[in-house]
């Protein structure tokens, strides 16, 4: 009798401990959501041209050097101007993909292998003896001049280039005759002109960038005293123009930093298990040119969501429901469920129901359930800052889903 009286007493208490951790019995699934770009353009941008115009692709002794610690290299095969051709494939490639624009035409490159800069009327336009001569004032771009300067400073002086072209000191490496074939010949109501591109790199020991960390107040904190590093910095101009209007409205300058660790205790070891400088460099500029997509258009990403799992008999045929992306019919049982009498497990299917709401698309209806979740009758810390936090994440969706609803 007493043994009967000890299980019926287990039973309840198993009974009871799978009653109080019904809030903390998660699980986590894996969906992609569309999120917008960074660069806010005008909705009526819709059909776009796209050009390699880098004036950077003849050998540059300032792209030309690479570092292992301290020593020096120089690399004569001029890298990163194969770099920047796949810089531009994968981001016109990419691109094309989000199929944001309706369409996108990539137009013949410029050539500027024999064609050396000229920035004369850039500085002879911003250094205006009458400052007080408005009218002229108003055809400085100051972006033309910063595009000038970074020219200049990375500039090779021995180029022996036969070719000149002149800066123009409101539209650049254009010319408002040069726009207007571009939207002649293509029909196109944006360029998107690839201007610049250069990167450096170099392999690293956990020494030196350990004495790196220790001279450098903006050297990161986490370095190791096992892990050889691998870096490429890629540096990259492009300016956007309106063709119907020939003007230039939007610049975007920008140095990308890609590395690589792994476990090694000096420079030899590094080398031998960091990718070879040329994969490095060549990859560097494929993530780039994605990045650069991604910054500019609407892009799917892959994001964590939780959910509740439970061991109520109905509420256990949910997961076998989620395996098989028959959300619909999980959520009939959690909908059933979040009247129910158990506070938490009501609680447990209102959050349940925002996850299935938002998978849906319906944002209003994922924030109010979440919503209703946080306010149903129950005491657990932890499922309050699971509803709260699900709620920021909602709210931001559907701000993001506006956004790109809106260019579209």
């Amino acid at each position: 009798m007493s043994r009967y009286l000890n299980l019926i007493y287990l039973l309840v208490c198993l009974v009871f401990l799978q009653s109080c951790s019904t809030l903390n019995n998660t699980s986590t699934l894996k969906l992609e959501v569309r999120i917008p770009g960074k660069v806010l353009l005008p909705a009526e941008y819709k059909n776009v041209a796209v050009r390699y115009n880098n004036v950077n692709v003849a050998l540059n002794p300032n792209f030309s050097d690479y570092y292992e610690d301290n020593a020096a290299f120089t690399d004569t095969t001029n890298l990163d101007s194969f770099a920047s051709e796949i810089y531009f494939q994968n981001f016109v490639s990419h691109l094309k993909n989000q199929q944001f624009f309706d369409l996108i035409f990539e137009i013949e490159p410029m050539d500027y292998l024999d064609i050396e800069l000229n920035d004369s009327l850039v500085y002879a336009q911003f250094n205006i003896e009458e400052p007080e001569d408005t009218s002229k004032q108003q055809t400085i771009n100051t972006d033309v001049l910063n595009f000038a300067k970074t020219v200049r400073s990375f500039s090779n002086p021995n180029s022996g280039k036969l070719k000149t072209k002149f800066i123009d000191p409101e539209l650049g490496l254009y010319s408002k005759n040069d726009l207007r074939q571009i939207a002649d010949s293509t029909g196109a109501d944006l360029l998107l002109s690839f201007d610049y591109f250069g990167s450096t790199d170099g392999i690293f020991s956990p020494g030196y960038m350990r004495n790196l960390a220790d001279t450098s107040s903006s050297a990161t904190s986490n370095i190791t005293n096992y892990e050889g590093t691998e870096v490429v910095h890629v540096f990259f101009s492009w300016c956007f123009y309106d063709l119907l209007k020939q003007e230039m409205i939007y610049t975007h300058v920008k140095t990308d930093i890609i590395n690589w660790k792994e476990l090694a205790y000096n420079i030899r070891k590094a080398k031998r298990v960091l990718p070879p400088r040329r994969d490095a460099v060549l990859n560097a500029a494929d993530i780039a040119g994605s990045r650069f997509a991604e910054y500019l258009a609407p892009h799917w990403i892959e994001v964590e969501r939780m959910y509740y799992k439970s061991g109520q008999i109905e509420l256990q045929k949910t997961e076998e429901l989620i395996k098989q992306n028959r959300w619909l019919e999980a959520a009939e049982i959690w909908k059933k469920n979040t009247t129910n009498k158990n506070k938490k497990i009501a609680a447990k299917s209102m959050f349940n129901m925002a996850l299935a709401c938002e998978i849906n698309g319906n944002m209003d209806a994922a924030i109010d359930w979440a919503v209703k979740s946080f306010y149903a009758k129950h005491k657990d810390r932890y499922h309050t800052e699971n509803c709260q936090n699900y709620i920021n994440i909602l709210g931001r969706r559907k701000l993001d889903i506006k956004n790109i609803e809106h260019k579209l």
